[in-house]
């Protein structure tokens, strides 16, 4: 919680006008989680192994952080995995009166969205939908988000030597052990479960509002290193061509009959 409340003492105290209690907005569908300027922001390609510039990524990334309509913290992460056509938006806000979690797994053919909000020191409260019904959810007391404890240690707060951290996977908070040391690129800050497995790895340069040099969830999991916002929009564009192209194949797959009416047309006497 003292990275929580630090994270907090950055901003403005809200306004009791904008403070409102957990679900007041009701289900997922209808929560707004818009930012304001100015923002942190940074952009990533994720690989497998040694980066290589003319290799294509395994997708993207990237990072938002900066304050809420409500003056606390706002803090995004959208990862894209080309292959699978997977997308996870994890967006997290914070205050001193409420916080609030929504995770969205979006599939080619399915997907998954976790809605959280509660206030700091109470269980969080909220829905999932992904399947024909909405799941109540409902956490344990205390813990922080995961973004936002990231974001401290990127603005400099000194970590916990222990945590308890929610996962959105399984929507509960788990354990974990928080070690920050300088490494030859920056500070590199590593948060392990309790079986000693990595559940993230970053490392950070650069002074006051630090960037964050490299990025990792899982030991084997791709590695997300930072670059220019115009080459993260190039490999995004390249990546939505080609999977429309391959959409409108697949389409023309399926419907033979189509080519088999054009045949027809042409050798109709004219």
């Amino acid at each position: 919680m003292l990275a929580l409340l630090a994270l907090a003492a950055l901003q403005s105290p809200p306004s009791s006008q904008g403070a409102r209690p957990p679900l007041a907005s009701g289900l997922v569908r209808s929560v707004e989680v818009a930012r304001t300027a100015p923002a942190f922001v940074q952009h990533f390609r994720l690989d497998q192994g040694e980066l290589r510039a003319e290799r294509v990524p395994l997708g993207l990334a990237r990072y938002v952080s900066g304050p809420d309509p409500e003056g606390g913290i706002h803090v995004e992460l959208e990862l894209e995995l080309f292959a699978p056509g997977l997308r996870l938006i994890h967006v997290e806000q914070a205050n001193v009166l409420r916080r609030r979690l929504v995770f969205r797994e979006l599939g080619a053919h399915a997907g998954r969205t976790l809605f959280l909000e509660g206030r700091p020191s109470e269980p969080l409260l909220g829905y999932e939908l992904g399947g024909p019904e909405v799941v109540r959810r409902t956490t344990e007391a205390g813990g922080i988000l995961p973004l936002l404890l990231l974001e401290s240690q990127r603005r400099g707060a000194l970590p916990p030597g222990q945590l308890r951290v929610l996962d959105p996977l399984s929507t509960a908070f788990e354990p974990l052990t928080l070690e920050a040391r300088d490494d030859a690129r920056g500070r590199l800050l590593e948060a392990r479960r309790a079986d000693g497995t990595l559940r993230w790895r970053v490392v950070l340069a650069g002074a006051e509002l630090a960037e964050l040099a490299e990025l990792r969830f899982q030991e084997r999991g791709p590695l997300a290193r930072p670059i220019p916002p115009e080459e993260f929009a190039r490999w995004r564009e390249r990546h939505e061509q080609e999977a429309h192209s391959a959409r409108e194949a697949a389409a023309a797959r399926a419907r033979p009959w189509d080519g088999l009416l054009e045949d027809l047309q042409r050798q109709r006497p004219r």
